[in-house]
């Protein structure tokens, strides 16, 4: 075995524990599902190193991505950058909150040339409603994903001070 497979094989390894579900929380779409959803989405181009969400900026809905790869990565509050997935022709990017627009918990960059579908928020409702068992695998997903998020540390408050601190302690069981 080579080097590059075991980094690849420990990539892997390390997407599968954060992710115990991983099929269900990144679920990729065949090319029908894709088609019943353009009538609900606008096509969407970016160029490599283009932003399509940041943290901390409201959503603008569902991505599907086309063709090409974004990059996910999740900022902690000291700006150190980590790579959460990436995700290629026939995936979805979203979590629960683009069903109302709340920021982005993650930043997704192209990774190349990308082209995607948008769903924003009111038509991302209105797909779950009208394409149910699509609208079922989708919720899912956003759903597993918020909560892989939250465990993760996502979206929530960072304290910054020495553990030794007299006021770190009841901040920390405060939160």
């Amino acid at each position: 075995m080579t080097a590059i497979d075991e980094t690849t094989i420990n990539r892997l390894s390390a997407t599968a524990a954060a992710f115990p579900r991983h099929e269900q929380t990144f679920p990729t779409l065949t090319a029908h599902e894709i088609e019943r959803m353009r009538r609900f989405g606008e096509p969407r181009s970016y160029k490599d190193g283009e932003a399509l969400f940041e943290t901390g900026t409201p959503g603008p809905g569902m991505f599907v991505v086309l063709s090409g790869s974004v990059a996910i990565t999740q900022r902690d509050g000291l700006g150190r950058v980590t790579p959460v997935i990436d995700q290629g022709p026939g995936q979805f990017l979203a979590e629960i909150g683009q069903l109302s627009g709340r920021a982005a918990l993650v930043d997704g960059h192209a990774d190349g040339a990308v082209e995607t579908l948008l769903l924003p928020p009111d038509r991302l409702r209105a797909l779950l409603v009208a394409e149910a068992d699509l609208g079922e695998r989708i919720m899912r997903a956003l759903i597993l994903r918020r909560v892989s998020l939250i465990q993760g540390g996502a979206g929530g408050p960072v304290l910054i001070g020495s553990a030794s601190a007299g006021n770190m302690a009841p901040l920390q069981n405060f939160l």
